[in-house]
């Protein structure tokens, strides 16, 4: 811990929000029921079940608050709509990008949004009781500094129910898959956490285990987002033994990976299939999150909110680059049932464009188009393709986005 005190925040003995929605409140009671710094207790709780997302796939915010109300009627407990918001993202040489302002406070190696991109969506959130931890990509910005800068910013949102890490991204420029969380950084980190609202709680993520805190488990919330299994049976089986690993503890599990697909895609509905099944091996599961990569193939957009995007969105496919990570070539690849105008950039994390890689007509068919990265700087960029249909009867325009890692 670094000694800087915590500004304008309320101690721990005032109690939750009066403004709080009932039904915030309630899941909150119901997840937290004992003391930080004990081992948490055998009992059903919510089940927090919704998506992994951000603003950089360019969906608006109805579009994820109607993930988080379908993902969260899949499963044989009761749901409450859930997202887990990524507000920072890794860069390299332990440098992140924030999609908001730094509010007047420089961070080490973080570097701010001039504009904030989060707002809408926490809006939104709040409005739909979509009930949010706000994640970060940490690399090698001081943790208890990004808490503060997070939570200062955005704590007055009702949504907002605690804080994420990502441990992947933790030092990941010295460790590879990043590093291992001490006991004493767990504890310090909760605890900043709730200092801004006892009901508070901190999620760790990673795809293994031995990132973990050796023996410190206070309230933390443990998940998985490990990928690549050869089936079904193979993810159920390596969740359950995490969910076990991490017992009497709450666990989190995120799936939906493309690699996976080939599997997951036969399943007749893959949320309710996985999460249903992991349910049946475990009673200590607090949430379940579909990621962003392949959100729109399991929840395409309601005809009542855009009839002809969501046609739009089966004829205009862009698939996820190739390879991922690259260094410094990839091929991206897309297909398109009829004739459209189309335009295909690449963003950087703060929403600058990189590079234009078509402007102009195509024909219906396959298409692939190679980004150069050699003149760029290692982490993460935003690939969109952008199509106007010029025949037919559909003539709204379609966006969809992948994430491309270039590493240095």
């Amino acid at each position: 811990m670094d000694g800087t005190p915590v500004q304008n925040v309320r101690p721990l003995s005032i109690p939750k929000r009066v403004y709080a929605p009932a039904c915030r409140l309630l899941a909150a009671i119901l997840l937290l029921t004992m003391a930080p710094g004990t081992a948490s207790p055998q009992v059903d709780t919510a089940l927090f079940a919704g998506f992994r997302g951000s603003k950089i796939w360019g969906y608006t915010p109805e579009y994820w608050g109607y993930v988080a109300d379908s993902m969260s009627r899949n499963f044989t407990r009761p749901g409450v709509p859930a997202s887990v918001w990524i507000l920072t993202f890794y860069g390299s040489n332990g440098d992140i990008y924030a999609t908001f302002p730094s509010g007047g406070q420089a961070i080490p190696h973080v570097s701010f949004s001039a504009i904030d991109y989060n707002e809408p969506y926490l809006n939104e959130f709040d409005k739909r009781g979509v009930h949010v931890w706000l994640q970060v990509e940490p690399g090698a910005a001081p943790m208890v500094q990004l808490i503060d800068v997070v939570l200062n910013r955005y704590r007055h949102h009702s949504c907002v129910i605690g804080f994420g890490i990502d441990v992947e991204w933790l030092d990941t420029q010295l460790y590879s898959g990043g590093r291992q969380v001490s006991d004493s950084e767990a504890s310090v980190w909760e605890q900043r956490v709730q200092a801004y609202d006892s009901s508070y709680t901190l999620f760790l993520k990673h795809y293994t285990p031995n990132r973990m805190p050796p023996s410190y488990r206070g309230m933390i919330i443990f998940i998985d987002d490990s990928q690549q299994f050869s089936g079904l049976t193979a993810c159920v089986n390596e969740f359950t033994t995490w969910g076990k690993k991490f017992s009497p503890n709450k666990v989190g599990f995120q799936f939906g990976y493309p690699d996976d697909r080939p599997w997951w895609s036969t399943l007749q509905n893959p949320p309710a299939k996985i999460g249903n099944s992991l349910l049946a091996q475990l009673d200590n599961i607090a949430a379940l999150f579909w990621v962003d990569f392949t959100i729109q193939e399991v929840f395409p957009p309601r005809p009542t909110l855009a009839a002809e995007e969501e046609h739009l969105a089966a004829d205009f496919r862009l698939e996820q680059n190739y390879p991922n990570p690259f260094n410094p070539r990839t091929q991206i690849s897309w297909e398109m049932a009829d004739v459209g105008w189309v335009k295909l950039c690449v963003y950087d994390l703060l929403g600058r464009e990189v590079a234009v890689l078509v402007d102009g007509q195509l024909p219906r068919g396959y298409h692939t188009a190679t980004f150069d990265g050699t003149q760029c700087a290692g982490g993460t960029y935003v690939c969109r393709l952008r199509v106007q249909p010029v025949t037919g009867t559909h003539t709204s325009v379609v966006m969809q986005s992948r994430t491309m890692l270039l590493l240095r």
